[in-house]
């Protein structure tokens, strides 16, 4: 005669799996993740395996807009400040016709933030904003926003979070937008 019944699990087995699977996952998270997602390594095995170059790739600007990063940079229009030489950062982002996205930087509270961003001549609506870092709630704070084909400022972030554009392109053509920035940053580029 066969026994039908499945085993059943003591606590202590139970208690055991589930105390091995956290502590795996925080070795992961710590030696894996942190690394190649935001650069943090504490351990050092970031650095020697290579994830931490992974995190450089945040740099870029994505699938939609990665064609045009690869082209050379063309020079600043008029409506942005002379001194490009002192820019630390520069990117190309293409904003696809009828769609928006949003590009980011993590700011430490106090943090400053200088920038230019003009497009190739069509105007785009934007909202410069900020939200909190690990606020649940959806809350973020507006800056600046309007539709214009160029805008310039500075920001001394009034808390530690993100910090960045969002632009739509209500044209039926993709729009090119060139921003140029310096400051105190760690650039989270296209959300």
């Amino acid at each position: 005669m066969q026994d039908t019944n499945p085993p059943i699990q003591s606590l202590k087995s139970l208690t055991i799996a589930s105390l091995s699977a956290t502590l795996l996952a925080g070795v992961i998270l710590v030696t894996a993740v942190l690394p190649a997602e935001y650069g943090l390594d504490p351990t050092g095995f970031g650095q020697m395996t290579g994830l931490t170059s992974l995190s450089s790739a945040s740099k870029t600007v994505g699938p939609s807009a990665a064609s045009a990063c690869a082209e050379p940079q063309q020079a600043i229009s008029a409506a942005q400040p002379a001194a490009t030489s002192t820019w630390q950062d520069t990117v190309k982002i293409v904003v696809p016709p009828g769609e928006g996205l949003e590009y980011k930087f993590h700011l430490a509270k106090g943090a400053a933030l200088e920038y230019a961003w003009s497009t190739n001549g069509s105007a785009l609506y934007f909202d410069f904003h900020g939200e909190p870092q690990g606020d649940k709630t959806g809350y973020f704070k507006s800056y600046k926003e309007t539709t214009d084909s160029q805008s310039s400022g500075s920001l001394s972030a009034p808390f530690e979070g993100s910090h960045g554009w969002y632009w739509e392109n209500k044209s039926t053509a993709p729009v090119t937008v060139v921003l140029n920035t310096k400051g105190t940053y760690r650039i989270l580029g296209l959300m």
